[in-house]
């Protein structure tokens, strides 16, 4: 029977949306993205959840990307844009669980500040038994380590829990180490699957 449920937070909890911290650099978020590539902003990105300073970060970019590191700065500096809206159906659903005695918890790949622009939009997470939060560890999803980290910590059994991802790799790294895993798509599809499995009532 599942007692604990762990959620990632973006696009779980919160939508991170860089296009909401930069549109007045692209005319669309294609051309964003196209940008991301050229200037590797998504490597970048892993290794600020990874635990990288962002001072180091940003002289990562003045070495490799100095022509654009201005796009860098705004993202930085509009870190709560990207992490402004939540995912709809979400934060209900989080206090639905916690109100019913279910255990929740936290696991998302982010750099403090990201997550802390997260926590602003989304405070229910302050209703969570815990939350790693990647670059306070030093370990990275789906690394094992920071699955084994999760259950230990927690006092956790894996068959018991269940880990909410948006990122099918996550939920394959969770299942590796003996956590239930649930492929996010949106709140409708979650909400079925814990009605299944007996983490919530029909209303």
């Amino acid at each position: 029977m599942l007692k604990n449920v762990i959620f990632d937070f973006g696009n779980v909890l919160v939508r991170w949306e860089p296009y909401n911290a930069l549109s007045d650099f692209f005319p669309s978020k294609s051309d964003m993205l196209a940008k991301f590539e050229e200037i590797e902003f998504f490597a970048w990105n892993t290794e600020q959840d990874r635990g990288r300073s962002w001072a180091e970060g940003f002289m990562w970019v003045a070495d490799n990307h100095p022509n654009d590191a201005d796009i860098f700065d705004a993202y930085y500096a509009k870190l709560q844009d990207a992490h402004r809206d939540p995912v709809e159906g979400m934060p209900n659903l989080v206090n639905e669980l916690i109100n019913s005695g279910v255990n929740v918890l936290g696991l998302t790949n982010a750099a403090e500040e990201s997550f802390q622009a997260a926590r602003t939009t989304v405070p229910q997470v302050d209703r969570m038994t815990d939350v790693l939060v990647s670059a306070r560890e030093g370990l990275i999803k789906p690394s094992p380590e920071i699955f084994e980290l999760c259950i230990s910590r927690n006092e956790l059994t894996a068959s018991e829990t269940l880990f909410v991802d948006d990122n099918k790799g996550n939920c394959e790294g969770a299942m590796a180490v003996g956590l239930k895993a649930h492929h996010f798509q949106n709140a409708s599809t979650l909400t079925a699957q814990l009605i299944k499995e007996g983490l919530l009532t029909l209303a």
